[in-house]
């Protein structure tokens, strides 16, 4: 398990060129869209910590991060590293590559790598941009949960309501960080864990009001 610390910032690498952009995403997001932010008391000072959110655009990452001082790790889909000046900036800004194909070794020893080094990781367990009347329908994966089991470290629920259009109300939730509490050296089955981040899925959209309930599960009941 990753002993928790508070008490002081991690080192932030390439600390001139990440403050650079998030100011530079502060100024657009603020002046494009008419965000309102509720919970920041929640979000903690340092990591190490996951943070998870839904997921309903690609401005997500900026709305998300401009509002917190902490730097957030986002694992972000490897088709983003494709080139070489994009996969230039995304690492120098800390993001994690990962192939949602399959299982990704390598993503998953940079992902333990962070949550030592005491920073906090950014997930969207969805998987993709989610429009609101396909929530129910996305089934989310369980890379969250399996690292926050596996390192001992808290989920922050992050949760987004409303679409990022031109000069519309959006509104961001930040939720009070929660442990699962179980046993590392345990082996959980996939259902166990699909179980899990399901559950984890409801603590995020209840922060809006969502009542979540995932399509396949209902017409099983």
């Amino acid at each position: 398990m990753i002993k928790q610390q508070q008490d002081q910032q991690p080192h932030m690498p390439h600390r001139l060129f990440r403050r650079t952009l998030w100011g530079i995403s502060l100024i657009l997001v603020r002046l494009l869209y008419r965000l309102e932010y509720q919970g920041l008391e929640h979000f903690p000072q340092s990591g190490p910590g996951i943070l998870v959110s839904n997921h309903t655009s690609m401005v997500d990452m900026l709305a998300i991060h401009t509002a917190i001082r902490p730097w957030i790790c986002w694992v972000a889909k490897k088709e983003l590293f494709k080139t070489r000046f994009t996969a230039w900036v995304f690492s120098r800004l800390g993001c994690i590559p990962v192939d949602r194909e399959k299982s990704d070794a390598l993503a998953a020893r940079a992902i333990i790598l962070a949550l030592r080094n005491r920073q906090i990781v950014g997930m969207f367990p969805q998987g993709t941009r989610v429009p609101p009347e396909q929530v129910n329908k996305i089934r989310p994966r369980s890379g969250a949960v399996h690292f926050a089991i596996k390192t001992g470290v808290p989920l922050i629920p992050v949760a987004i309501d409303g679409r990022f259009r031109l000069f519309n109300k959006v509104r961001i939730v930040y939720g009070q960080p929660f442990s699962l509490d179980l046993d590392p050296r345990r082996h959980y089955s996939a259902d166990e864990l699909n179980q899990l981040t399901i559950q984890m899925m409801r603590q995020v959209y209840a922060l809006i009001g969502v009542d979540y309930q995932l399509a396949e599960l209902a017409d099983k009941e």
